[in-house]
């Protein structure tokens, strides 16, 4: 896990001590003493890291009390929705802290039974995706077990750790041999199941990627039959959704062609700049083509409108191609996914020099048509829902009017084949479905990835590498949306079902 140590200067000495506990249970602590470099900005650097860290170990004293760092600290994480661990290293009560309040700390009246409390508690999150999994159920009940027998020795024992209920031997026994069974669980246990968890994850991420041949879909479900008791539920899911695609590659399917993030990055960034550069004189030298070819049968406003339309085509083109590799990350349809890779690498092997000399905003109405009317293409086959994109229609209704104004008629010949190349993957695709990017949508980003969102309290999102808002309500309703036509009953709330 990745902790973070929130302490005050003055208690260097404790969270010293607490982080060489920690890195010996194979923890990446953040400890400022090791991290922090002469000349950083203190706040700043420490605020980046609890961005990415799982929980926040707290020494709470009167000197973290009065500490404007810790405070900020506190806030940070309580902002990031991070689970904070609250060491009591003196008689300061959480409630002095209105977010510590009402919170459960652990007592470091006596340092040792403190962190073992306190490594027992990273164990448990850490466990808290297995616990359901047969195979750790005996050794989960050591773990709660041992908690009970800390936090009763810790509550109840009295001044120089002697204790009145003539037990200390029984209970100092006991503690003794759960101890050694938490080792065992946290050195040799937990790590080969998260060894198999990286693996699922692994075998995840490949099946969202696409291109997975028949011989790596046959040895994935291979892989989760051999480790089905790993986790009951999702081994069994993710073994009918790879079975779909064996099925589906058997049938004369091919395997699904790559989305290059980097390329579509690219590709986004050239348009967007080279579109913003040139659409102010884009609209007069527009509205100057039509006077001269047309104007004698056009009025003024008319113009105008065709100009608008054309403006508009042009310029959020961009924001649409965007739109259209978000759905093709996330949606079952193989033709989603194959028609946008051919449209993208088509935008991509263009003369970009040349694209950028051409006057106005000629180079990029070529780039925008292709763009906008392969998302009909979509739309009209019912693949990609309509309200998802922001299309405006009114533009590419006056485009579709007024295409002979705007566009070479080579060019558009040229345009038409390219179309003509979707249309025909459409209709040879359409009824493909994507069972490797719905297991990967479904039970790799929620259920894999519920590990982290357990220790912050909040459901997974998609990763952040993804187009579009990672966090908008739009990827719960499409995970929504295949748990109830593929799921039986999995859910981004409830990502395990047994």
């Amino acid at each position: 896990m990745k902790v973070f140590i929130s302490h005050s200067w003055n208690d260097k000495s404790i969270a010293a001590e607490i982080n060489e506990t920690l890195q010996k249970d194979g923890h990446e602590v953040w400890f400022d003493v090791h991290q922090l470099i002469p000349g950083d900005q203190i706040q700043e650097v420490i605020d980046s890291y609890i961005i990415k860290t799982d929980v926040v170990v707290l020494v709470w004293t009167i000197n973290a009390h009065k500490s404007a760092g810790v405070n900020d600290e506190i806030a940070t994480a309580k902002r990031l929705g991070k689970r904070i661990i609250p060491l009591q290293a003196d008689e300061t009560p959480l409630d002095h802290h209105p977010i510590l309040k009402g919170s459960l700390g652990i007592p470091l009246d006596d340092k040792q039974t403190g962190l073992l409390l306190l490594q027992r508690a990273l164990l448990m999150l850490m466990a808290s995706d297995f616990k359901e999994a047969s195979w750790f159920k005996e050794a989960f009940g050591n773990v709660v077990d041992l908690g009970g027998y800390l936090n009763y020795s810790n509550t109840f024992r009295l001044k120089q750790n002697k204790n009145d209920d003539g037990y200390k031997e029984e209970w100092v026994s006991r503690l003794e041999r759960l101890t050694k069974e938490n080792e065992e669980i946290r050195e040799k246990l937990l790590p080969k199941m998260q060894d198999k968890m990286q693996t699922l994850q692994n075998i995840m991420q490949q099946l969202e990627k696409g291109n997975a041949s028949l011989d790596d879909l046959t040895k994935w479900k291979q892989w989760c039959q051999d480790n089905e008791d790993f986790q009951p539920g999702l081994m069994k899911k993710l073994q009918e959704f790879i079975s779909k695609d064996i099925t589906r590659l058997d049938s004369g399917g091919a395997p699904i062609s790559i989305l290059d993030m980097e390329m579509v990055a690219r590709a986004i960034t050239r348009l967007k700049a080279a579109i913003d550069q040139k659409k102010d004189e884009a609209y007069r030298a527009t509205v100057d083509r039509i006077k001269k070819y047309a104007g004698f049968l056009m009025g003024d406003k008319t113009i105008s409108s065709i100009a608008t339309g054309y403006l508009n085509y042009v310029t959020t083109s961009p924001g649409i191609l965007q739109q259209l590799v978000h759905e093709a990350s996330v949606s079952e349809y193989v033709a989603v996914k194959e028609s946008t890779v051919k449209l993208v690498k088509y935008l991509e092997q263009q003369d970009h020099e040349k694209e950028m000399n051409r006057p106005h905003l000629e180079g990029y109405f070529d780039d925008a048509y292709l763009i906008n009317n392969t998302v009909k293409l979509l739309i009209e086959a019912k693949l990609v829902e309509k309200d998802r994109i922001t299309l405006d229609f009114v533009s590419v209704n006056i485009i579709d009017r007024y295409v002979g104004f705007l566009l070479d008629s080579k060019i558009r010949n040229t345009l038409e084949l390219v179309l003509q190349e979707i249309r025909d993957l459409i209709g040879l695709k359409k009824n493909e479905i994507n069972w490797g990017q719905i297991a990967a949508l479904m039970l790799g980003t929620v259920v894999v990835g519920s590990i982290a969102s357990k220790m912050s309290g909040g459901v997974a999102k998609p990763k952040a590498n993804s187009p579009g808002d990672s966090g908008s309500p739009f990827f719960e309703d499409q995970v929504a949306s295949f748990s109830a036509r593929y799921g039986g009953g999995l859910n981004a709330n409830s990502p395990i079902q047994y």
